[in-house]
């Protein structure tokens, strides 16, 4: 078992008004899981995600990273993990507008100080590759198209091969044949290099091609299936 959730709750206030975002949430995933989390909008499924990734933390209940208990870590611990073991991809691409495409992936190498600069070289260059961007980068990413900056964020995940990427929304802001295609590079990471894909979705497109679909609503599980 790669991450597993137990019996997690979140509560957010509005001055003295409590929405519970999630309520005793139980579930568990293995490597290289393409997985989907779907519902309607405010059902917490970037709650979860945020949870999932350590950006938040729950208000109750454990999240074990391969038996490592994370709710328990402080501040400084889980940006370490977050760090280490996570990659992000944002609806809103969340590139930074004055690096270069380069920069941009070279980023999370450079923030884990593990890797001398021609090894963070050849990994940008690999993970460019990878993703189709070999050429562009010195582009900054308002030179670039929507489906060309999705792919810098997905790159940006990659480089340092994280064990989970999650991905809020990933095809929310691209044409169907843009998203096709992002889709299309996700699968090809996971099913190639066993990257694990945790990631909410409206696009009906994602969800046919995830390989588990989980099911919220008011912030509760309320099916899953494969």
């Amino acid at each position: 078992m790669l991450l597993e959730l137990k019996n997690i709750y979140k509560t957010y206030y509005s001055g003295k008004v409590g929405i519970q975002a999630l309520n005793n949430i139980s579930t568990n995933f293995d490597n290289k899981e393409f997985t989907a989390i779907c519902g309607p909008s405010g059902s917490g499924k970037t709650t979860l995600l945020n949870i999932m990734g350590c950006i938040d933390k729950p208000d109750n209940g454990k999240v074990f990273l391969e038996d490592i208990e994370l709710t328990s870590k402080n501040q400084l611990e889980l940006a370490y993990f977050r760090r280490r073991n996570f990659g992000f991809i944002f609806q809103t691409y969340n590139l930074i507008p004055i690096l270069t495409v380069y920069e941009n992936v070279e980023l999370p190498l450079k923030l884990l100080k593990e890797y001398s600069k021609s090894q963070a070289r050849d990994m940008v260059f690999e993970t460019l590759s990878k993703v189709g961007l070999s050429g562009l980068e010195k582009r900054k990413p308002l030179e670039l198209s929507g489906g060309q900056q999705q792919r810098v964020s997905i790159a940006r995940a990659l480089v340092k091969k994280p064990k989970i990427v999650f991905a809020d929304e990933p095809t929310a802001n691209l044409d169907s044949k843009t998203g096709e295609a992002i889709i299309a590079l996700m699968q090809e990471q996971n099913e190639k290099e066993g990257v694990t894909f945790i990631f909410s979705s409206h696009d009906s497109l994602m969800l046919k091609h995830a390989k588990r679909i989980i099911n919220l609503r008011d912030g509760q599980i309320v099916n899953w299936k494969k």
